[in-house]
């Protein structure tokens, strides 16, 4: 395991109840360090250390630079490894970073795939943790009983890269719902509903997300993206809001930009039945 911060330490706890107890340990910082050693796990003196002593590698760095240092690096990984040794990725990195790395191990006779975590330090500790993957069906394979020690479940994606792209895409709803809720109670306070009352409102009421009924919004089939219209939400309520927004004179760009995206899509669907129609 290549970084023992917050993420890379949860991991280790859960490999220990899992009763894995021969791993090795690496990182720059030396009380993340300890903090793994205390669990009675080894440490290495470099990445090239631990690499010469392992052939599966977690690494759980920050950035996309730290992951290009910690493999490509004159001390990195691919300084030492063996050939046909896996590489773990569980960094959110760009999936052009994922791809580099994995064609530079590749070129050694090393292998690599990225195994994206989604959730916090609690998640992992609760073993709710799932794996976004991406990479070659034979390397998730023999990846898959090491990280089911470590998760709930495993999300194969595609070819590598797809499991950095699917792990940005999952954690833009969450980044996107907390925006949009900002702009709401705004809104909501220029209307003369205080802020917190909003919040629970919305929260008592809830709504049904369009992940829950995705196969009725959404072609199942994978021809089409484009998502139905409806008869209220998109036609009619989003415009509602966006007019609103404008009279109430509230900063909400993201809202305006929800009102146009729902006018695209409301066309394309027109479009759409007037051509099925023909």
């Amino acid at each position: 395991m290549i970084g023992t911060g917050a993420m890379g330490l949860a991991l280790l706890e859960r490999l220990k109840l899992a009763g894995v107890n021969d791993v090795i340990c690496y990182d720059a910082d030396g009380p993340a360090l300890a903090l793994a050693t205390a669990l009675g796990y080894r440490a290495a003196a470099s990445a090239a250390d631990l690499a010469k002593q392992a052939t599966l590698i977690d690494i759980v760095v920050r950035t996309d630079q730290d992951m290009l240092d910690c493999v490509l690096g004159s001390n990195g990984v691919l300084a030492s490894a063996w050939p046909g040794t896996l590489l773990l990725l569980h960094s959110s990195i760009l999936p052009h970073t994922v791809k580099k790395v994995a064609a530079a191990a590749r070129a050694k006779g090393m292998h690599a795939i990225d195994a994206c975590m989604t959730g916090v330090p609690d998640t992992v500790r609760s073993g709710h943790l799932s794996f976004v993957v991406g990479g070659a069906d034979e390397d998730v394979e023999r990846a898959k009983p090491h990280l089911l020690k470590m998760s709930q479940e495993v999300f194969h994606m595609g070819p590598i890269g797809t499991g950095a792209v699917g792990k940005l895409i999952k954690n833009m709803l969450g980044g996107a719902e907390t925006l949009i809720v900002h702009e709401a109670i705004q809104i909501g306070s220029a209307g003369g509903i205080a802020y917190p009352k909003a919040l629970e409102m919305m929260r008592r009421i809830g709504h049904d997300s369009v992940l829950n009924r995705w196969q009725r919004t959404f072609d199942a089939s994978g021809a089409d993206p484009l998502p139905r219209s409806g008869r209220n939400v998109l036609n009619k309520d989003i415009p509602l809001v966006a007019e609103l927004a404008r009279l109430l004179g509230t900063d909400t760009p993201i809202t305006q930009q929800l009102a146009a995206a729902a006018d695209r899509v409301v066309a394309a669907n027109e479009k759409r039945k007037k051509q099925n129609s023909d």
